[in-house]
């Protein structure tokens, strides 16, 4: 009779998290369904928007430049440190993709993660559900 409560308890909030989990499950799938059928697209000096998948909470989106490895990036980080801090600040303009605002609504992040043409990663830049929440 003592372990009926507690259970109760955990089968209750189970189901409550589950609730959540499937609606960010949900989200994640159709914006990588609707975005992943306009790829592979530009995206600006010479990048292009090879792929998007799910990772854990959030979508992300890889971003591949075909003609700087990361030994050229290594070489100027001054330059690489100025991209990175330009593309942290360019996330929150993903709070008004209204296509995004389900995937946020549930919880969900973003990452553009940049790569060179061999897969090495430069940077990433990301965006948590709370930023598009917030006033």
């Amino acid at each position: 009779m003592r372990w009926r409560l507690p259970t109760l308890i955990a089968a209750t909030l189970a189901a409550a998290t589950g609730c959540g989990d499937r609606a960010l499950d949900q989200a994640q799938r159709k914006a990588v369904e609707e975005i992943g059928a306009r790829l592979p697209r530009p995206y600006r000096d010479g990048l292009v928007v090879e792929s998007v998948h799910r990772h854990g909470d959030d979508l992300v989106l890889v971003i591949r430049s075909p003609d700087i490895t990361l030994a050229m990036a290594e070489a100027r980080p001054e330059v690489f440190d100025a991209l990175r801090d330009d593309e942290q600040a360019a996330m929150h303009e993903l709070c008004a993709d209204a296509s995004l605002a389900p995937l946020h609504a549930a919880g969900g992040g973003m990452r553009r993660r940049f790569v060179d043409a061999d897969g090495a990663v430069f940077f990433e830049a990301t965006l948590k559900a709370s930023d598009c929440l917030s006033p």
